[in-house]
């Protein structure tokens, strides 16, 4: 999806009276202190990235290593409370998964104080063109400044590489079989994590993209590395919280990612494979 091409903001207002504002009063009414601790967790990822962020996986597992004593569950439920309410825009959050408000949108474009063809903003709730600051009346309009044209010509570029790049790693990794069994050694669910590895390196990824840190992924070793510590803390964790940990939920969603006809592969949960599971490596490999 098209993105701003205005970058996100260092720091944005915030209201004194926010905590006395009824949809954050109902908010805190039903979760307490961890349902407006998520509002203003919500609202500097949104403002981080510009006026609206997608309502995804990553985001989800981003916000949860910052949310100690909070499961996915109540995560989900305080967002949808936050929608109902309407500190979030409800049509937008059903439709596309988008979390983004007026008010948030109002704030954002004041705060740019630029105004460009309403064209290049995706979810808009707002009209631009209200903006006070014009700058085509401006000595310099930076609207066909070629200094920032070549910069954002090579902001699109580096962006197409990395995509490029994350493919290749991820193709690399999905036919190194010996580097596919050892990941299923050190996951704690055996065999069956290789049929998860596909789905799993997408959200490490996308996860990574979010914190900042996908520059940081220059070689194949590099993302061998950081798969390993990112399943191990923040991968494992969302992955028990979606399915609880259990072998009956792990045949379950393996079975759904398979098809109804594709016969189940055996599997065992756990902490540490058991020697059982690494004789099934062989026999799997």
């Amino acid at each position: 999806m098209a993105r701003p091409n205005k970058e996100g903001l260092d720091y944005f207002p915030f209201d004194v009276d926010f905590f006395s504002d009824e949809k954050i009063g109902s908010i805190s009414g039903e979760f307490g202190i961890k349902g407006e601790i998520t509002a203003i967790k919500l609202l500097c990822a949104i403002y981080r990235n510009g006026y609206f962020i997608l309502w995804n996986d990553a985001l989800k597992m981003s916000l949860l290593r910052g949310l100690p004593g909070i499961s996915l569950e109540l995560l989900e439920q305080i967002v949808t409370r936050l929608v109902r309410w309407g500190f979030f825009e409800q049509t937008l959050f059903s439709t596309v998964s988008v979390l983004t408000s007026k008010g948030i949108q109002e704030r954002y474009f004041k705060a740019i104080k630029r105004r460009k063809d309403s064209s290049n903003y995706p979810y808009l709730l707002v009209n631009v063109d209200n903006n006070k600051v014009n700058v085509s009346n401006n000595d310099i309009n930076v609207n066909t400044n070629p200094i920032k044209e070549r910069k954002g010509n090579k902001n699109r570029e580096s962006l197409n590489t990395r995509e490029t790049l994350f493919d290749n790693f991820k193709n690399e990794l999905l036919r190194d079989e010996e580097w596919r069994r050892y990941a299923c050694q050190i996951s704690g669910l055996s065999v069956a994590f290789n049929d998860l590895i596909p789905g799993e390196l997408d959200n490490f990824l996308a996860w990574m993209v979010s914190t900042g840190e996908g520059d940081t992924l220059k070689t194949i070793d590099d993302v061998k590395r950081r798969f390993t510590y990112w399943w191990q803390g923040t991968g494992l964790r969302a992955y028990n919280q979606r399915y609880g940990g259990t072998r009956k939920k792990l045949s379950e969603a393996i079975q759904a990612m398979r098809g109804p006809t594709e016969k189940r592969g055996s599997s065992k949960t756990g902490v540490q494979p058991s020697e059982e599971a690494r004789k099934d490596y062989t026999e799997r490999f």
